[in-house]
């Protein structure tokens, strides 16, 4: 259920991101449950918690990756472990589809998954499944980092 909800959400802050609309409930519509957020209450996340881009575990887990800060997210990445858009968004989705998410010895809020990517170098990702309500958009802090090892 967790994940459906938040495939869900993800799908919706997309769709709305993208079409620039707002989603208003029909009448006799069902209501959202407690914990869950629809869409017209979803608030677009700015700044640090701005999203990059979605992609999803092999688990279906929501796993966006946001601009972050210098210790985790999109900025930390490309400060750290400098990469092309085009190469690190394919490699992450890559990795996430097709490595299995390990729980991190130091922090079990966080997963690690490797993946030996075509060119033989492994490739690793870790994420957090946490949520922060300071995102406003009930959705995990996401991509902590990644990068070739």
């Amino acid at each position: 259920m967790k994940i459906a909800r938040r495939l869900l959400v993800g799908a919706t802050a997309v769709a709305l991101g993208i079409l620039g609309m707002s989603a208003v409930p029909s009448q006799g519509a069902e209501m959202p449950k407690a914990g869950v957020h629809s869409a017209a209450s979803v608030q677009a996340p700015t700044g640090k918690w701005k999203v990059h881009t979605t992609f999803f575990a092999k688990d279906g887990s929501d796993v966006p990756l946001r601009q972050g800060t210098g210790t985790w997210g999109y900025k930390h990445i490309q400060e750290d472990h400098p990469q092309p858009d085009s190469s690190l968004y394919g490699w992450i989705d890559e990795t996430l589809k097709n490595g299995t998410p390990k729980p991190d010895h130091n922090d079990p809020s966080k997963r690690v998954v490797r993946w030996r990517l075509a060119k033989g170098v492994m490739f690793r990702v870790v994420f957090s499944e946490r949520e922060y309500s300071d995102s406003h958009d009930g959705r995990p802090r996401g991509i902590i980092t990644a990068f070739k090892e």
